[in-house]
């Protein structure tokens, strides 16, 4: 399809606040390039995402969605790590995390689907290790000025500890255990999955972010 918007004027995309910051500014530079007329609406990843892409009320979701399984194809992206967040002049945590300061500083966590974040939550239930959880929060809104402005620690998916670290003051570690990593992948239901323009989106995705 040399133009989709002569078909499909408009798309929607499921994905978390954060990935906003990461990959919407080169997707929307090389739409603008493609398909300078087409449209794209961002909605967030809920429990309604999965009935979305069924009824074709949303055309792709990005980002970490294990629950998307029966009815739904998928594509790998890129596959995620985590790591840690505090501000650039925290007064008690310098070059590097210890174990015994991560338990004891007060934690920032962000509870939002499709970042991975329980995956941490249950290593740390597994490994029996208790930190100090100060600030439960839905989503990323603001979260880099937060961290730069407090003493809080934030562990992330490491892409956006990365973005953090570009657009806040606030410095990025290596948390004191190993965490498992995840794979950020692309999902669309089954019925779409010969739909010429859903085709064609796809393709700009993995071009754009496939590793």
């Amino acid at each position: 399809i040399s133009d989709p918007a002569l078909t499909r004027p408009s798309f929607r995309f499921c994905m978390t606040h954060i990935r906003h910051l990461e990959l919407l500014p080169p997707l929307m530079n090389r739409l603008s390039e493609v398909a300078p007329s087409l449209h794209i609406e961002i909605t967030h990843i809920t429990g309604q995402t999965p009935r979305m892409l069924e009824a074709g009320d949303a055309d792709l979701a990005v980002g970490y969605l294990p629950e998307l399984e029966a009815g739904f194809y998928q594509q790998r992206l890129f596959d995620e790590s985590f790591a840690s967040v505090v501000r650039r002049e925290h007064p008690r945590i310098h070059t590097r995390l210890g174990l015994a300061m991560f338990k004891r500083e007060n934690h920032a966590i962000v509870t939002t689907p499709g970042t991975g974040h329980d995956l941490v939550e249950l290593e740390l239930e597994r490994l029996r290790i208790h930190r100090n959880i100060a600030l439960r929060l839905p989503n990323f809104l603001g979260i880099g000025a937060l961290v730069a402005s407090t003493d809080l620690v934030v562990t992330v998916p490491r892409r956006i500890a990365k973005t953090l670290v570009r657009i806040a003051d606030v410095k990025m570690l290596t948390p004191p255990l190993a965490l498992p990593s995840f794979s950020i992948k692309q999902h669309w239901h089954e019925r779409y999955h010969q739909d010429p323009t859903n085709r064609w989106l796809r393709s700009v995705i993995s071009d754009l972010f496939l590793e």
